[in-house]
């Protein structure tokens, strides 16, 4: 068996699942994502524009091939407590278990590939894009990628390997052909951000509220559903289904720690343990935006109960 094969069927045996693409792949790769980033929506927005990748590994490191990696995460919730009543609300999956992942992945590949003289690298690249080329994931009617057995619900990791890629597979980046018979997201969507010609990041309510800057006018206070981000369409997915029951409550917060996030505390001067478990889900890196989203999905629950 090809190495690369036999990296792939082993992480598939730890309940991952991965591809190996050949380096010379990234030329092709970086024109699409330039191309896609010049659009003016994508140059205007400050979460957009952040994102920066390596299109070529370290000079240094003889890089034959990308190996990129699916682990499969858990949805999850918050708990916070406001004047005596309890509330759940969805966060992105992003919990440091991720990094319990990364180290038996590494592990995994180091053990199969280092007796034949091979090495591996981390690599900033753009990985939903290459896993769509792939044939790793499908693309979703909602831009979102899906696995089958994980649905949307998967964190991605590259890295750059001297193995030898073996037969790789490239496929245009187009929709799901389950997306073609089924609408139950862009009928769900609130903000229609997908229409008949497609995906418009522009109005998607997951990326307005990632962004510090107010919403538009045009965005009902109603429609806000999680901490950060949008999880509507992923949650009316039929590839999503089976996944959602899974779903249980992260980590709580006192009617304390949830009025100092609510007041804006600085995160320094936040409590330790706060300031934990916020780290714990990645999300001191959203905290600018956190109590002004937190805001919105408490005032949206208390008009609800009044």
């Amino acid at each position: 068996m090809p190495i690369a094969a036999g990296v792939i069927a082993e992480l598939e045996k730890l309940g991952y699942r991965a591809c190996v693409i050949p380096l010379e792949r990234l030329t092709a790769l970086e024109n699409e994502y330039r191309a896609i980033t010049s659009r003016e929506v994508w140059r205007n927005s400050p979460h957009l524009s952040r994102h920066h990748f390596d299109f070529a590994p370290p000079p240094d490191f003889p890089a034959r091939s990308v190996l990129i990696v699916a682990a499969p995460v858990t949805p999850v919730k918050l708990g916070f407590t406001r004047h005596g009543r309890h509330y759940a609300f969805e966060v992105p999956p992003l919990s440091a278990d991720h990094d319990v992942d990364l180290e038996r992945i590494v592990a995994a590949v180091t053990s199969l590939i280092t007796p034949h003289g091979y090495g591996l690298i981390d690599a900033n690249v753009p990985t939903k894009l290459l896993a769509s080329h792939a044939g790793l994931l499908e693309n979703g009617y909602n831009n979102m990628g899906f696995i089958e057995g994980m649905g949307s619900f998967f964190r991605l990791s590259a890295f750059f390997s001297d193995m030898p890629p073996g037969t790789a597979v490239w496929t245009e980046h187009r929709v799901s052909r389950s997306c073609e018979v089924c609408r139950a997201c862009s009928e769900s969507c609130p903000t229609g951000c997908l229409g008949p010609d497609g995906y418009d990041v522009g109005r998607c309510l997951s990326l307005l509220s990632k962004e510090a800057s107010d919403f538009p006018e045009w965005v009902h206070s109603r429609w806000h559903n999680s901490l950060i981000g949008c999880r509507i369409c992923q949650q009316v997915c039929p590839m999503n289904r089976e996944l959602l029951d899974t779903a249980g409550t992260g980590a709580e917060f006192s009617e304390t720690e949830t009025g100092a996030i609510l007041a804006g505390t600085p995160f320094e001067d936040l409590d330790p343990a706060t300031r934990d478990k916020l780290r714990y889900f990645h999300l001191n890196t959203y905290y600018n935006i956190l109590p002004r989203n937190l805001r919105l999905l408490l005032d949206r629950e208390q008009a609800d109960l009044s």
